[in-house]
């Protein structure tokens, strides 16, 4: 046989059920045709690619991605170190003034609480630097946002929508909640036109290529108006570079039925962030006592999601960040199987961030798959400490807790919240160093297991394990290189310099630096 690819001189970690290594393989039509573990290495084939020893892991997976506005946080202007709203709109201006005309101008990464002032600019404010363009600032966690009075002219949002600021009557540009941000937030980036909308979510695609991945569970729906972005990906999703398995973020599973498509929800938010207290906690904020979040929708809303779901044999999924949330799904999904029994769908539950150990064990007892986002706690664990205490800040992501109790976890980035570095995500998970240099070990699992999270798991998690997952003969030829062998820095700091030097999807070269 002649084969499309080999590639030879590597590390193959191909995280079969052996956890054997391999050191070629070789490509054909797409798929993996052929391993070997010794030097002898076909060499009939178009292409060869000396890899100069490098390690290979299974295409590495994004499995919580809100594509089109992950791409807008790559062209945006990150304000996570801001300080101050002085500094805030400096950065802004200096964007402004290299701006295209008729371009708007992006903010991203923003966390009040980490301003003086705690809070966002007005709309006052940004007129001021904005020199003819629209600004528009996206929090942190993606449920907050800020914007000019161009943009409260396009978001449209009405003044009695929760979180909407106001002062002398007039609305100051600042949506502080999930009805009113994600009112903005669609109106805003739905005002683009589909090339520049086209254009967000390629470049998240292309980027995504650069850090090893090879396949998202993407979120379309919900924060683009009329849900265009989906209709473009639907369309035109073969030309990107990696795969994207579409979650439909509607409340109505047969509209995603009538598009063709078996899986519905994502980021349907039954309570929302902590750093807007939202996040519905059995217990008040610290920094904010009176407050325990919010539960958006009845026991009954969320039934009909999944009780529709899973009578038409769709795979589900929601938002629960905080007990109250996780409970409220939790029993949900316990009532309709109950009603309906259980089927082999692997309904999800995203993010799980502060559940308690019954939750924990519930979530087990269930089947359910819990896509947790280790970029959360890396980039945030001070954060949580501070607004909740640091008891309660230990327990966000409890990744050990839930392996040990036999749950399954994919992991994913949840970008625009954190960033695309699933390395990054993966040396967090087993050394525990968050990204301002503190040590919490009170997350830390194996490298096995992290890796897994974003391979053999992230497969499982889509009903996608015949084909991805693990680099066995047959899958596709999904490979993620990079520059190191991981197990030779599971116990050094270092396992966070990884770096990717070639992804391939498919068979297809998407990335390289060899």
């Amino acid at each position: 046989m002649r084969f499309d690819k080999v590639l030879y001189n590597g590390n193959f970690i191909t995280m079969d059920k052996e956890l054997s290594k391999k050191t070629w393989a070789a490509v054909k039509d797409g798929k993996i045709a052929a391993l070997g573990d010794d030097e002898g290495y076909p060499q009939d084939a178009a292409e060869l690619i000396d890899l100069q020893g490098s390690t290979v892991l299974p295409g590495l997976v994004d499995c919580h991605n809100h594509v089109p506005i992950a791409g807008l946080r790559l062209k945006s202007v990150d304000l996570a170190d801001a300080g101050t709203i002085a500094e805030v709109l400096r950065r802004m201006e200096e964007a402004c003034l290299k701006a295209g005309e008729g371009e708007y101008v992006y903010g991203s990464n923003y966390i009040p609480q980490a301003i003086a002032e705690v809070r966002y600019p007005t709309a006052e404010e940004l007129d001021a630097i904005c020199h003819g363009h629209l600004v528009f600032i996206i929090a942190a966690t993606l449920h907050a946002c800020a914007t000019n009075t161009p943009g409260i002219a396009i978001a449209a949002v009405p003044d009695d929508l929760p979180g909407v600021e106001m002062k002398d009557g007039r609305q100051i540009g600042n949506y502080l909640s999930d009805e009113s941000s994600f009112l903005a937030t669609s109106n805003i980036v739905g005002s683009l036109d589909d090339e520049h909308l086209w254009d967000l979510i390629k470049g998240c695609a292309e980027f995504a290529a650069t850090q090893g991945l090879t396949s998202i569970h993407g979120l379309f729906g919900q924060f683009v108006k009329n849900d265009r972005d989906l209709d473009l990906i639907l369309e035109r999703g073969h030309e990107l570079p990696v795969d994207i398995t579409v979650w439909y973020q509607t409340w109505d599973p047969m509209e995603a039925k009538e598009r063709g498509l078996n899986r519905v929800g994502g980021c349907l938010t039954l309570d929302g962030a902590g750093f807007e207290y939202t996040m519905a906690n059995f217990e008040p904020y610290d920094t904010a006592p009176a407050l325990r979040g919010v539960l958006y929708h009845n026991d009954d809303e969320v039934y009909q999601v999944i009780k529709t779901a899973h009578e038409n044999d769709m795979q589900c999924t929601l938002h629960a960040v905080g007990e109250r949330a996780i409970d409220q799904l939790l029993w949900t999904y316990h009532r309709v199987f109950i009603e309906q029994g259980k089927k082999d769908l692997r309904h999800r539950l995203e993010h799980l961030c502060m559940p308690t150990q019954d939750q924990i064990e519930m979530a087990k007892e269930l089947g359910l798959i819990l896509s947790m986002q280790p970029g959360f706690t890396y980039e945030w664990d001070e954060d949580f400490a501070v607004i909740l205490g640091r008891e309660r800040g230990d327990r966000i992501d409890p990744f050990k807790r839930v392996l040990e109790a036999g749950n399954i976890i994919c992991a994913g980035s949840d970008c625009p919240v954190t960033k695309m570095t699933p390395l990054t995500d993966l040396a967090f998970l087993v050394r525990g160093v968050t990204f301002k240099g503190n040590r919490n070990p009170v997350r830390v699992v194996s490298l096995t297991e992290a890796i897994k999270m974003f391979t053999v798991n992230a497969a499982y998690a889509i009903k996608a394990e015949d084909r991805k997952g693990s680099i066995e003969i047959g899958k596709d030829a999904d490979f993620s290189v990079i520059d190191r062998d991981p197990y030779k820095y599971e116990n050094s700091d270092e396992l966070y310099d990884m770096k990717p030097v070639l992804t391939m999807n498919k068979g297809n070269v998407t990335f390289t630096a060899l």
